[in-house]
């Protein structure tokens, strides 16, 4: 890398071509090398973290999990989805390791967590992450406390995130949040004088 200077930025792109190719003959290990060498290269490109991310968590993984031609054991199948979720996920904290402001790559880790590995505390976690960041999505804070209110025994904290976010005005009150803090208020006993939620005034 020293050697390079300042040609790294050509190398990067020249090394994401070669990663493309290899997508296209679903090459996935030698797709793997390519985008681990252009994110060194280019650490601080967000994009190239977060794309290298999705095509190991994403097009790799689904790749893998549906193709019996290469691999007729359905355990191993999901054995190598799983892999390629952890490769996935290992992009995207490198990636925040140099670009720890960027609240997206925080929002890609939390859609990681709930869609793909079913981890619901680290994606409540990342959304909150990504919540603190600058250029944060509104919506980050209320996937915190949807993704909270489906770990066990953080129900409380969940309701009182929910509860919060209800209480800011009715830009929050989506039909998710709704059904949570009902479902919470009822599951927690919470007196019927105590409760923010009502059907009739959502």
């Amino acid at each position: 890398i020293a050697a390079l200077s300042g040609f790294r930025a050509v190398m990067a792109d020249f090394l994401w071509i070669q990663a493309g190719n290899s997508f296209e003959s679903t090459d996935w290990a030698r797709l793997e090398v390519f985008l681990h060498s252009a994110t060194q290269l280019q650490p601080r490109a967000v994009v190239f973290w977060e794309m290298a991310h999705y095509h190991m968590a994403y097009d790799a993984a689904i790749a893998v999990k549906g193709d019996e031609s290469r691999q007729p054991n359905q355990a191993l199948r999901r054995r190598a989805e799983r892999e390629f979720h952890q490769i996935g996920e290992g992009f995207l904290l490198r990636g925040i390791q140099f670009n720890p402001d960027n609240a997206r790559l925080y929002e890609c880790l939390g859609n990681l967590y709930k869609n793909r590995m079913q981890d619901h505390l680290k994606a409540s976690q990342s959304y909150a992450s990504s919540a603190q960041k600058p250029g944060a999505m509104g919506y980050v804070r209320r996937f915190a406390a949807f993704e909270l209110a489906k770990v066990p025994g953080k129900e409380q904290e969940a309701y009182e995130q929910l509860k919060e976010l209800y209480l800011e005005g009715p830009q929050q009150r989506v039909p998710t949040l709704l059904t949570l803090l009902k479902e919470l208020e009822q599951k927690l006993a919470i007196p019927e004088d105590l409760r923010v939620y009502n059907p009739q005034n959502p």
